[in-house]
């Protein structure tokens, strides 16, 4: 474990804030290859960043994409991360460092599932995430509360609890 502050790993790191939520930096894209053909547009084969979310940042509102990924936990605090499946199933899976607690230190993401995280308890939790096909903003399906509860009204207490206020 760190004995870093959040200060010090957002400064070591070069983190900065993220729309959804917590800091992060882009580690890699690849520029030494030739792009991918999707269905919406040419986009590189992977990208990875580092995602912290933090005591005063602790939520990563729900989202979903079309690309794959996989987020591993590095260190700090164990994140929650909330996942509602286009069949309306939802699950929540802890990263961390605890196994004997049923935590796990990846956990992979398929696109469009909608994901949301959290950091219960603690002062920061660091891990990545790597995307493939790698990311891109037009990649990216933001959804308002109101739609996600339109969609899952089954999960309306998670939904209200991790989408921005109307």
């Amino acid at each position: 474990m760190s004995s870093l502050s959040k200060a010090e790993v957002i400064a070591s790191l070069g983190l900065g804030g993220h729309f959804e939520g917590g800091y992060f930096r882009e580690t890699f894209r690849p520029t030494h290859r030739e792009k991918l053909e999707t269905a919406r547009g040419r986009r590189g084969t992977m990208t990875s960043i580092y995602y912290m979310l933090t005591d005063d940042s602790p939520v990563d509102h729900f989202h979903t994409k079309h690309s794959d990924g996989i987020q591993f936990h590095h260190f700090g605090a164990p994140l929650t991360y909330h996942m509602i499946h286009p069949d309306g199933r939802y699950e929540a899976v802890v990263l961390g460092p605890d196994l004997a607690a049923g935590q796990v230190p990846s956990l992979a993401v398929a696109g469009g599932v909608w994901k949301a995280a959290e950091l219960p308890a603690g002062e920061y939790g660091l891990v990545s995430e790597v995307v493939a096909p790698g990311w891109e903003m037009e990649d990216m399906i933001l959804v308002s509360r109101a739609e996600l509860l339109a969609r899952f009204p089954q999960h309306a207490q998670v939904i209200t609890r991790l989408t921005p206020a109307p």
